[in-house]
């Protein structure tokens, strides 16, 4: 609605909105947000494109296949860049459609080498839980970056020695699930109609009684295990927990193969039901019919955390992990044991969370905010065009 055709910027991500990569669909909402302010070409794999088209009002947002990000293919792809002559290069890394390729890591150095014009940003999502040979790539960035985007204060400490004092911001993830909404709704304030809001809280009364829900994609680190052994514990305790598990669990790999062999050993193969992938607009019904959403991340909380993002601006309470560094509405455990997740379990459920059901989602609601897609666009802005 705002672009006055002065900013063209190139945003490069491996996987771009197919739901299938958290990367991939933040820079998608991304690319739209900017699109409203700038002239944006979206860069990503082939095979890893959007799932659904970008927002049909938006006229400056182009769409760019990519055959692949191998080494070889990668200098073909900066030449191209360059040729564009954009004000901004903003790598989003990692991504799922780069695959295991090293050459994202060689974009930044073959730009400067070419001495494009172009600022070069790069946006590192994963660093301090990040492989050695993910990290390797991303050191082949750092010094031909102009700036480095970070999404919590802990990779930013983590960052910093490494970075050899490049400017580094923060800037969070965003809510991909309120993400069209906020398009919708700069369209209908521009028209002088009413702006579309979230529901007021409802309370549990209606939803599938002692329901919990997890989604996400599968990796270390969000705590799946201790969650099928509180859900095991509560179960114990007389209360018939179960647990909605949405998430794309692939057979035969290992992360799969554990989870399954939990469920087993925790006798909840009858209180687990596995919804499968979940496409965008069906994760929201699928939340709303439980009674909390659970995710007792390794680090507690931390706003890198996209599946917690997209759920702030829903009628669910959350529970997160404990020992978090980042302060949160959410409720969570003394401890990241199961043991202490389940009687925080117990608890909530025996009164608590129907009292505290409506402050909860408004704090949520609230907090939720930062994770505004139209508030994150103009941060990157500022960023990429001040310095």
């Amino acid at each position: 609605m705002g672009y006055t055709g002065g900013v063209k910027i190139a945003l490069v991500s491996g996987s771009a909105g197919d739901t299938r990569c958290g990367v991939g669909d933040y820079a998608f909402e991304l690319a739209q947000h900017l699109a409203l302010d700038a002239e944006v070409t979206l860069y990503h794999a082939a095979g890893h494109g959007p799932a659904q088209p970008p927002y049909e009002r938006l006229t400056t947002l182009e769409l760019r296949e990519v055959s692949g990000f191998s080494a070889i293919t990668i200098g073909f792809l900066a030449r191209s860049i360059a040729k564009e002559g954009y004000d901004i290069v903003h790598l989003q890394y990692p991504s799922k459609g780069y695959g295991s390729s090293v050459g994202p890591g060689f974009l930044p150095q073959r730009l400067a080498g070419m001495h494009s014009r172009s600022r070069v940003v790069v946006t590192l999502h994963e660093w301090c839980t990040s492989h050695p040979l993910r990290k390797m790539v991303m050191d082949q960035m750092l010094p031909s970056a102009d700036l480095l985007i970070v999404t919590n204060e802990q990779e930013l400490e983590g960052l910093v020695k490494r970075s050899g004092g490049k400017r580094t911001e923060v800037i969070p993830v965003g809510n991909v699930l309120a993400s069209r909404r906020e398009l919708d709704n700069v369209w209908r304030k521009h028209e002088g109609k009413e702006l579309r809001k979230p529901e007021p809280p409802s309370g549990p009364g209606g939803r599938k009684p002692f329901a919990l829900f997890h989604y996400g994609l599968p990796a270390k680190g969000k705590g799946l295990g201790r969650l099928l052994e509180a859900v095991k514990l509560v179960r114990d305790s007389g209360l018939d927990a179960r647990l909605d598990l949405a998430g794309e669990f692939k057979p035969g790999t290992p992360l799969t193969d554990e989870l399954l062999e939990q469920i087993t050993r925790y006798e909840l193969v009858e209180a687990v039901t596995k919804l499968g992938h979940l496409d965008r607009e069906e994760v929201a019904a699928a939340a709303e019919k439980c009674c909390l959403g659970v995710f007792p991340f390794e680090e507690g909380y931390s706003s890198k955390r996209s599946s917690i993002a997209g759920l702030t601006q829903l009628d669910l309470p959350l529970v997160v992990g404990a020992g978090s560094r980042e302060e949160h509405p959410f409720w969570a455990p003394e401890e990241n044991t199961a043991a202490s997740l389940a009687v925080l379990l117990v608890e909530l459920f025996s009164g608590r969370l129907e009292s505290e059901w409506a402050g909860q989602v408004e704090r949520q609601r609230e907090y939720g905010e930062r994770f505004s897609f139209s508030q994150i666009a103009r941060q990157h802005l500022r960023a990429c065009l001040l310095y």
